[in-house]
């Protein structure tokens, strides 16, 4: 078999392995296991990158199945002892519309999701667009990133700034994203929350990005939908308990 029939085979089965722990995710109500693996599916059929940078990722997959083990608890609650802290990086990825990961000065890569936003899901009507929107402006750029919480799956909860852009209101600016507000009214300065608010009313208003659809489905509504109705509370200490 010629080598590039091997390196063929092993993309369809990537492809297969990341698709199936993506559907695991869904039926575990673990959304974060499909926002992944929805993004290696993709790079795998579009042929970017390597089996070798794929591998990484399968492996984080396999991982998130054991996310609420009580080691990892540990792990998350000794990080959260270290907050709020503040670090510089430049974006490596960016996987949506509100996750990415930075790479700071020391090699160390950190993966995100940024507060106080919901983005579309990739599988969602303007998933891919809201990605594109925030990967345009700031994918490779040297960032400054401000950490507030760790969530279940030990990503950092942060607000990222490129120079003085807030790229977390930018994405609810550009009508990229929604306003978190069930988080955001508990957890974000009063400032900040009512500059965030006004900056959704004006896209609103404008019908930038998601909001030239009428009826645009916010992400919490289709993660429920997706999870078959299920009536879970969005709410706790813990940021986006769905994921």
């Amino acid at each position: 078999m010629k080598i590039s029939e091997i390196r063929s085979n092993m993309y369809k089965w990537l492809a297969v392995v990341a698709a199936l722990a993506a559907a695991l995710g869904y039926s575990n109500d673990k959304i974060q296991w499909l926002k992944l693996g929805g993004e290696v599916v993709e790079r795998v059929s579009s042929g970017k990158g390597n089996w070798r940078d794929i591998l990484p990722d399968l492996a984080e997959l396999a991982g998130m199945g054991n996310a609420t083990s009580s080691a990892q608890n540990s792990a998350v609650e000794s990080r959260r002892a270290k907050l709020p802290k503040t670090y510089s990086g430049r974006i490596t990825r960016v996987s949506d519309g509100d996750t990415i990961q930075v790479t700071d000065a020391d090699g160390r890569k950190h993966k995100i999701r940024m507060a106080y936003i919901d983005a579309p899901e990739l599988q969602q009507s303007y998933g891919t667009r809201s990605r594109d929107n925030l990967k345009t402006f700031a994918e490779g750029a040297k960032v400054k990133v401000r950490v507030f919480d760790i969530d279940r799956y030990q990503r950092e909860v942060a607000q990222v700034s490129k120079g003085s852009v807030d790229l977390n209101l930018m994405q609810i600016r550009d009508g990229a994203a929604w306003h978190y507000e069930s988080y955001a009214k508990k957890q974000q300065s009063k400032t900040a929350y009512t500059d965030y608010a006004a900056a959704q009313k004006t896209a609103q208003k404008q019908r930038l990005g998601l909001w030239r659809s009428k009826n645009p489905q916010a992400p919490w509504e289709y993660r429920r939908a997706q999870n078959g109705g299920a009536n879970k509370q969005e709410g706790g200490k813990q940021w986006f308990g769905l994921w």
